[in-house]
Parts: C-alpha cells; structure tokens; sequence
C-alpha cells in the first residue's frame, strides 16, 4: 500500500503513527490534483475509489507488551487483486529505477535500455511462471513511458539543456577522450588508403550539419571520425578537417 500520510508525532502519548491507502483509493487523486487523464475511457482506471486502508499507530504505555503495534487493517478491495493487472499499477522499485540509470550512463537510449533490462529478464528466470509474473509486476518491469521519463530526467541532470553549456563542456570531454585514444589507421594499415565522407545527417533542434568519416576494412565500413558544423560551406568542411 501507498502512504496517505506520515503524521509528526509530538506529543507523550503516541510515539508512532502511519496511515497507508490502496493504490486504486480517491487518495491518489488526490495527490495529483488536477492532472489531466490521457484516457478518460480506458478499463485500467487507478482510482476506483477503493476504501482498503492500514493505519499504523505505538502508544508509549504499549511498550511494555509484547506486541505494542497497534493495526488497524481494513482489506476490503472494491476490485480484483490476485491478477497481471494488479501488478502492473505498482510502484517501481527503486533498484530497478537505478538499474536504468546506470544503462542511461552506458548510452542506452530508452528504447534500447528497455530491451537489454528486459532481455536480462527472460535470461534470470528460472522457469517460464516466473518470468510471467515478473513481466506483468510494473514494480520490476516499468513501461516505456516510465522509462522515457527517467531518460529526460537522467540527459536534464547529466547534460543540461540541449544549447547548454554542461551539454557542450561534456562533449568536449568525450572528444578528448576520442583523441587520446591514439589513430585508428596507424593500428589497421587498411584503414589508411581510403576515406569517405557522409554528410547527409542533420540535428534539426539545433540546426546544425553533422558529417560523418569512414574507411573500409576487412570487416566492412569503420568509422573514423564525426564533424558537427553550423552549416556545410566550403570553408568550414575545410576548417573542420585540416584544423
């Protein structure tokens, strides 16, 4: 269950008080506010107005029981638990939520990160129920949407806006990285007798060309090297490669 609200014990009578709701309660609307439903008449609702309830509460002359918690549980649900589409209203755990981070830092896009999570998934499970139950458990199988979000979060923080100045300091790392890495031709004497450039790439959010240098090998088409230019003039193409 959900926390409703974390009560701040002041007092000398009751030291401990917690009060929990299901997810599909009028409480999470409530927590939202005025959010706007995207599907108003899809058969997954949230809020079914599900009155099951645990309140949590320790009172200072309890503590000399043996069992000084009082529970107050009401587990009446209003709508079916024990099925694939309980699972799928529950919060992501947050080892997964870490798990993403960590693909995002690698390079995964959401999409791709999303497929190696999953593929790790089918690998781990020891027999075709569990992976069944694991992939309809929202809790350590996210949706895309989740994942696309965490993404925007992630590239915010680590990078900045898209013409921000972490975006460009954090380029120039990874291009000095690129450099110190030495030149791939000296190490492949195939690499070195013939270069070809792409320039019909384009990143439109910033307007700006991108033209990309490869070679060919043994194993087929090997990349050399990217240029990204504000426009494709003569003179800049010549900059961009001499200087």
């Amino acid at each position: 269950m959900a926390q409703t609200r974390s009560f701040n014990v002041k007092g000398n009578r009751v030291i401990y008080r917690e009060l929990y709701h299901c997810i599909h309660s009028n409480e999470v609307k409530k927590k939202q506010g005025n959010r706007e439903i995207k599907r108003l008449q899809s058969a997954r609702a949230r809020n079914v107005n599900c009155a099951a309830s645990l309140h949590l509460r320790i009172e200072r002359k309890r503590l000399s029981y043996s069992h000084s918690l009082e529970v107050e549980l009401k587990f009446t649900h209003n709508h079916v638990i024990n099925s694939a589409e309980a699972l799928s209203f529950r919060r992501v755990e947050e080892e997964v939520h870490q798990e993403f981070i960590n693909l995002f830092r690698d390079g995964h896009s959401p999409s791709s990160a999303l497929y190696a999570y999953e593929d790790s998934l089918h690998l781990n499970a020891s027999d075709e129920q569990e992976l069944m139950e694991i992939l309809a458990d929202r809790a350590k199988n996210p949706d895309y949407d989740y994942v696309a979000k965490i993404f925007q979060q992630y590239r915010d923080f680590a990078l900045g806006s898209r013409n921000g100045k972490p975006m460009f300091e954090h380029l120039k790392q990874i291009v000095e990285d690129y450099n110190d890495s030495g030149q791939v031709h000296e190490k492949i004497c195939q690499l070195g007798k013939i270069c070809y450039m792409d320039a019909s790439a384009v990143f439109d959010p910033l307007n700006i060309s991108i033209t990309l240098l490869y070679s060919s090998c043994a194993v087929g088409a090997f990349p050399l090297g990217v240029l990204i230019t504000s426009d494709e003039l003569e003179i800049t193409l010549e900059k961009a490669v001499f200087d």
